[in-house]
C-alpha cells in the first residue's frame, strides 16, 4: 500500500493492495462470506476491522488466542498504570524541561559555569 492515510473503511482495490493479493480475491472473499463488506449502490465497502479478522482467522498458528478483556478488566488495568503523585511530579518536571524551546539543563549549567 502506498504512503497514504490508513482508512478504516476501503475499496476492494484498497483491500486488495492492502492484503497484497489480486481484486477479484477480495471479490470472491466477499460472496464466499469470508470477508464482510458492505455494498452501497453498486460499490463495496470493506471495514480494515474485517481484513484483520480475515488474517487471523486464516493464520498458520491456530493454538494463538486473542484475549478478550472485559470493561472491568480494562478499567483495572487503567487505574493500576495511573502514575502516584511523585511520579506525577518527575514527569511534568521532566516534560518542562524537554519542552521545545527550552534549554536542556546541562546547557544551562553550562552557561553559568562559563560566566565570570
Amino acid at each position: 500500500m502506498t504512503r497514504e492515510l490508513i482508512r478504516d473503511i476501503l475499496t476492494p482495490e484498497q483491500a486488495a493492495d492492502y492484503l497484497q493479493v489480486n481484486r477479484e480475491t477480495v471479490y470472491r472473499y466477499i460472496r464466499e462470506g469470508k470477508l464482510v463488506a458492505s455494498r452501497l449502490g453498486r460499490a463495496y465497502r470493506i471495514p480494515r476491522r474485517s481484513l484483520n479478522l480475515l488474517l487471523w482467522a486464516t493464520r498458520t498458528r491456530k493454538d494463538l488466542n486473542l484475549r478478550a478483556y472485559t470493561g472491568e478488566q480494562i478499567t483495572e488495568f487503567i487505574q493500576a498504570d495511573k502514575l502516584d503523585e511523585e511520579a506525577q511530579d518527575i514527569a511534568s518536571r521532566f516534560l518542562k524541561a524537554t519542552a521545545p524551546g527550552v534549554a536542556p539543563r546541562s546547557e544551562l549549567v553550562n552557561q553559568k559555569s562559563s560566566h565570570p
